[in-house]
Order: C-alpha cells, then sequence, then structure tokens
C-alpha cells in the first residue's frame, strides 16, 4: 500500500451549499414502492434528499459555497492560486467548470483551475491534490466538490432514485508550516467500473435518439441509457469486502487505532451501509458523522457536506479534530486520508438563492 503524505497545510474552512429543494423521500418514493415504501426508508436511513431545481448546476452550488468561505474567512481573490472542482456533473461536457469558477470568483487570471472527474471518492482525491498545490504554490488553493445528480437520475428507476442527491461545498486551503501531517492512499478497480456508470453520452457510446427512451426492467425499474445504472448489489458487496479492509490496511499501515480517531466520516452512500461499515472497523458510532439521514448520498461532496454540518458543534463540546475521511463507489475506486481539522476554521451550511 501506497501512503502519500503532505505537511504544512490546514483546511481555513468548508461551506455546503444545499440546492433549493430538501424532499421527502418517503413521499417521493411512495408511487414506486407502494407498500414497500417503509421498508425502504428503514433499510437506507434516508429521510430526505436535497435536489436542485433544473439549470441549477454543481457551479453554480459551489460557486456560492465559495463567496461564503471567502468572505467569512476574509480571503481575497487575489490570495488563491489555483481553484479545483471535483465533479463528473460539469456544465458543459467542454469546458472544465473550473475556469467559470476562477471567472465568477474574481481569482486571477494566472491562476490554475482544472477539473477532477472521479465521483463518489472524489473528495480524497481532490484535497490531496489540492493539499500539494498549496504546498508547491505557497499560496491558497479553493477546492470545490459537488455533482446534481438528479439530472442524470430516472425517478422510476429504484437502485439510485431513493438515494441519489445534490450538493456543492467548498473547501480552502493554506499554508501552515505548523499544522500535522496529512496522510492518504487511493485503490482503483477499473474492471468493475460498468456497476456504476451511465452507459450513453460519452465518446465511446454517442447519444443516439433511443437512449432518450425509457426502458424497463425486471425489477419495475424505468430508466434511459443517458441515465446512471447502478447495480446496488456490487456496489453493496465493493463497500463491505473490498472498502472496509482497504480502509483497515491503511490504518494498520500507518498505526492509526480506532480509539485514536476523534470523527469518522465516510462517504454517505445510504446510512445502513456506512453504519455497517463503522462497525467493521471497530468505530463507535457516536464518532461516525452522518449527513445523508437529512440529505441523502450526493455523490463525492457527501463527504465535505457532512464535515460542514457536524464539525463547528463537534468543536463546541471541546472534541478533537483528528479525522479519517473516505469516498467510495464509481470506478469502483476508494480515497482514504487521515487529517486534521482545526476548531477555529469556518464550518457551514448555506442554502442556495437565501441570501448566500
Amino acid at each position: 500500500m501506497d501512503v502519500l503524505k503532505v505537511s504544512g497545510v490546514k483546511i481555513r474552512g468548508i461551506v455546503a451549499c444545499l440546492p433549493e429543494n430538501i424532499l421527502d423521500n418517503k413521499a417521493e418514493c411512495s408511487e414506486l414502492f407502494g407498500e414497500g415504501v417503509n421498508t425502504l426508508i428503514k433499510a437506507t436511513g434516508i429521510n430526505a434528499r436535497c435536489i436542485a431545481n433544473i439549470g441549477t448546476s454543481s457551479l453554480d452550488l459551489g460557486v456560492a459555497a465559495a463567496k461564503k468561505l471567502m468572505i467569512e474567512t476574509g480571503t481575497s481573490p487575489e490570495e488563491i492560486g489555483a481553484v479545483i472542482c471535483v465533479t463528473f456533473t460539469p456544465e458543459y461536457l467542454m469546458p472544465a467548470d473550473a475556469p467559470a469558477a476562477q471567472a465568477r470568483l474574481g481569482i486571477p487570471n494566472h491562476s490554475m483551475a482544472f477539473d477532477i472527474n472521479m465521483a463518489c471518492s472524489g473528495y480524497g482525491y481532490g484535497l490531496y491534490v489540492a493539499a500539494a498545490l498549496t504546498r508547491a504554490l505557497n499560496k491558497k488553493v479553493l477546492l470545490l466538490d459537488g455533482d446534481v445528480q438528479s439530472a442524470y437520475v430516472s425517478r422510476h428507476d429504484k437502485a439510485t432514485f431513493p438515494v441519489m442527491a445534490d450538493i456543492g461545498t467548498a473547501t480552502m486551503i493554506e499554508p501552515d508550516n505548523t499544522s500535522d501531517e496529512w496522510r492518504f492512499s487511493f485503490y482503483t478497480d477499473g474492471s468493475r467500473r460498468e456497476a456504476l456508470f451511465i452507459p450513453a453520452g460519452g465518446t465511446k457510446r454517442p447519444v443516439q435518439q433511443n437512449d432518450l427512451d425509457y426502458k424497463e426492467y425486471e425489477d419495475g425499474s424505468k430508466r434511459r441509457d443517458i441515465d446512471i445504472y447502478m447495480d446496488g448489489f456490487e456496489v453493496f458487496k465493493f463497500v463491505a469486502q473490498d472498502v472496509s479492509k482497504f480502509i483497515a490496511r491503511f490504518m494498520e499501515e500507518i498505526k492509526l487505532s480506532s480509539e485514536s480517531i476523534n470523527a469518522f466520516v465516510p462517504h454517505q452512500a445510504n446510512i445502513y451501509m456506512i453504519e455497517q461499515l463503522a462497525k467493521k472497523l471497530k468505530f463507535k458510532s457516536d464518532i461516525v458523522w452522518k449527513s445523508g439521514n437529512e440529505f441523502g448520498n450526493p455523490a463525492s461532496g457527501s463527504v465535505p457536506l457532512t464535515i460542514a454540518k457536524n464539525a463547528a458543534e463537534w468543536f463546541e463540546q471541546g472534541k478533537g479534530g483528528n479525522i479519517l475521511i473516505s469516498g467510495f463507489g464509481g470506478g469502483l475506486s476508494i480515497s482514504v486520508a487521515n487529517i486534521k481539522l482545526l476548531s477555529n476554521g469556518f464550518y457551514s451550511i448555506i442554502h442556495y438563492g437565501k441570501g448566500e
């Protein structure tokens, strides 16, 4: 296992921007699941999902989060050396979202701006790249992570519709030679990538007219080939087996015990999955941070959203910031990192269009 290390950086703050709608999951799924809807909600633990209006992009949400974060941390655009967008749902196939973020935030033209497309594991990838750039540039780096998955989810699909959601987040990383070392590891199994993917729309399979038609499947689901397909059993097996073993091996490699972790922040695949994962890793339930029960599964943005939701109250209670984060899913891939959050960082959730 390769363990990548970065020192001399810190997270100045994290802001998550919720989209316009917080939908009751039971009401939304009643038609699709009928009398089984109560069992569904109990099984997933997802009571509500945050969904954007048509035309609201993950970039819109991320920029709103970034503006709030820059104001609250007193950061001027000139202090930022790079902007990175982690997303698989950009506004356009080309160009990337990050150049638009640079322009909308007034970040200098000589700054780096680029996207990373990694789906569920993306926050760890983005955070590592942002931290390395912070060290190289000796300047602040702005990391935007978010997706509007609802644009690619069929409301008639029993695998994806009950869980997937939307979010935009912003994380500010800045130089700090007094900060503790961060450690990262990554895992990829591309042979299983079609367990979670969008069949049509890439250069391998450009969109044809029939890709816009709904097809019915054995479980009664209906979706188009431009919608997200998820093999729920394969993804669950991946989390239960590969993810749990990889995180355990990472902890062993860096000599990190479950007792020494102040908080575990997993990707919010669904509440049942992350509770089972935490049990396998021997984490006490009270240190597992959650947001999926309130907001659903918004892909890689679920990790910074969960931090934004929980960190401020956590520190108010006098608890520590030695945390373990992990994202897992599309690829199939895993990111895991042991980082430090600071009690004087800014952590907040805002609502798009409501004074953000």
